[in-house]
């Protein structure tokens, strides 16, 4: 007797529902997709009980007529592709023909759309036709679907909270809204309108809507193109950013995708200006030829794979780290009410151009009938305690460290300093407050970094030799690849049986601790058979940097507090300390009025 046989179609499209369908937003997902691809200006999604009650999606699309509209119950069924060219030059977000014969195998399905000229109804219940009919309706496609996973037991049991699940589905119409800023999304859930976008294209006014008009305010515009790629978006400021990368969006034509080159990419360009474990918020759109990217890789096609992916990581890097190098990135302070990201104002408000004056970002702010109390009534204001000083500080050089020949950013004068820590400067623009250790620090690490990168490898034999001791595994893979560690001047003998000495080291490895440094050079010979030793400056000179710097408590004269103020403006980043943290903050003349009231 045979043992192998043909399984029927329920059954069939129950195991894709298991890849295609793993909880209330997946379905959400498929139906918004096919929405687009049926070129919808509008698109509302009804939600009840995190999409476990009911799923509901109304697009005003092209529709479909009846032939059509039963026909696309069946598996593989897709008006998107019909050859192997088609399958490799992918336009649409959907195209396997997977996503309604699946939903439709565990819910109850109720399917109405209409051309415009007559509407029709076709309805299953679980992978099972049931009814079919003519209705009334405008043009478009209206899907609900209800008893999600009633049949599929095991399924049900995993799915998470009402919240947790309607968590999920908010934020993929989110992302949605993102990659399409030009269709209108309304998300409701249990008859409430929780998110909402107008359809007027304008990305800044998506971002506006998730982030708040502060946050939107604050982001800079990206616009990066080489012969394979065009990308546009937006990136956030660095004192804007987020615990978590989930906030980088990347998009592939329109297709929101979880890239980790890119995402990594942006990352890595915002090193320099945040500390760890922080991260930037970036929503920026890759446009690419579709030869050049294979979306068909992944169940829920949240996954990509591009044939010049390092052209592209490349192109990220770069051109991120330029903008960001182009810009005047001092940490603004804002009040309470800027900073107050909660107030999401209705859509037609927030309609403005990113420039426009003060004054009528302050009518919108007003609109919101929430007052901000900036002195509560039983304020206490303290007056400065003179402190004792602890320690006069004395240059041991006039000369600053940053050469005098670099152009200074931006002219600031030294006004005062409080508790020996910080520096307090003016200009025409407002007021600036510096933390003089991490603006040090960041003087001090530049003017390193200048003279460590000239990787002299002239050598100075070293009194007490470094020795290194390996497992033998690492030794016999280190005795193959120690002419990376020749290359920048560092010659390891063998020494025992498994371990090295080294008795002399290059010039420019003065001042840092050698012992450290080495054996991490060797490691990352080890673990990644190249040798970056730029990266492994970074942490030696930071730390360096850090112990050649001002301490607190350390009072200065008036010409050293604008020897600093200088020096600083003349680095390359002055605005944070080598380890993220801010060196300067401006408060401009309107953000003082504000505080004392001047000004409504």
């Amino acid at each position: 007797m045979a043992k192998i046989r043909q399984l029927d179609d329920v059954l069939s499209n129950k195991i894709a529902a298991g890849e295609v369908v793993e909880r209330p937003s997946s379905v959400v997902k498929e139906l918004v997709e096919n929405s687009i691809d049926a070129c919808s200006s509008r698109i509302q999604v009804f939600i009840e009980e995190g999409g476990l009650q009911k799923i509901k999606v109304v697009d005003n699309g092209d529709g479909m007529e009846r032939i059509d509209a039963k026909m696309c119950f069946a598996r593989h069924a897709t008006s998107k592709i019909r050859d192997d060219h088609d399958l490799f030059n992918i336009m649409t977000l959907g195209f396997r023909g997977e996503a309604i014969p699946s939903i439709a195998s565990i819910s109850h399905f109720d399917l109405r759309t209409s051309t415009g000229e007559e509407g029709c109804f076709v309805q299953y219940e679980f992978g099972k036709y049931k009814n079919e009919g003519v209705c009334d309706l405008p043009k478009g496609t209206q899907i609900t679907v209800t008893k999600l996973f009633q049949n599929v037991p095991a399924r049900l049991k995993y799915l998470k909270s009402v919240n947790t699940e309607f968590a999920s589905i908010h934020q993929y119409v989110e992302r949605i809204a993102l990659a399409y800023p030009h269709i209108a999304i309304s998300l409701y859930h249990n008859d409430k309108l929780i998110f909402q976008t107008n359809g007027k294209g304008q990305l800044l006014e998506v971002i506006a809507s998730m982030y708040g008009i502060a946050t939107a305010k604050n982001m800079i515009n990206v616009s990066l193109e080489n012969d394979e790629f065009e990308i546009n978006g937006y990136i956030s400021k660095i004192d804007t950013s987020r615990a978590s990368k989930n906030n980088i969006i990347t998009l592939v034509n329109h297709r929101y995708v979880k890239n980790a080159m890119s995402i990594d990419a942006i990352n890595q360009a915002y090193r320099p200006y945040l500390a760890d474990n922080r991260y930037p918020i970036a929503v920026i759109n890759i446009e690419v030829d579709p030869y050049l990217v294979d979306v068909n890789v992944h169940p829920s096609k949240l996954e990509v794979r591009f044939s010049k992916e390092y052209e592209l990581k490349d192109l990220i890097f770069n051109g991120v780290t330029k903008v960001l190098q182009n810009i005047d990135l001092t940490y603004q302070v804002k009040n309470k009410q800027t900073e107050r990201e909660k107030f999401k104002p209705q859509l037609d408000q927030v309609t403005f151009t990113f420039d426009e004056p003060k004054a009528q970002y302050v009518e919108l702010q007003k609109e919101t009938n929430e007052k901000s109390s900036y002195i509560k009534e039983d304020s206490v204001v303290y007056q400065p305690v003179q402190k004792e000083r602890v320690q006069e500080y004395i240059p041991q050089n006039k000369q600053p460290l940053i050469e005098k020949e670099k152009p200074i950013k931006e002219k600031i004068y030294a006004k005062a300093q409080i508790h020996g820590t910080y520096l307090v400067g003016e200009n025409e623009k407002g007021m600036y407050l510096m933390d003089q250790h991490a603006a040090q620090e960041r003087i001090n690490y530049e003017y390193y970094k200048e003279q460590f990168s000239h990787l002299d490898i002239t050598k100075q034999p070293l009194l007490v030799p470094l020795q290194f001791e390996y497992p033998m595994s690492e030794f016999l893979i280190l005795e193959e690849r120690k002419h990376l560690l020749e290359n920048v001047g560092i010659s390891l003998e063998v020494f025992g049986e498994h371990g090295y000495i080294l008795r002399s080291l290059p010039l420019w490895m003065k001042k840092i601790d050698e012992n450290i440094f080495v054996d991490e050079m060797i490691q990352e010979v080890l673990h990644k058979n190249s040798l970056d030793v730029v990266s492994l400056q970074e942490h030696a000179i930071a730390t360096l940097s850090c112990k050649a710097s001002l301490k607190a408590n350390t009072y200065l004269s008036q010409s050293d507090m604008q020897t600093i103020f200088d020096n600083l403006m003349r680095c390359d980043n002055p605005y944070v300390c080598p380890h993220g943290r801010p060196t300067i903050l401006f408060y401009s003349d309107y953000e003082l009025e504000k505080l004392f009231k001047r000004v409504v």
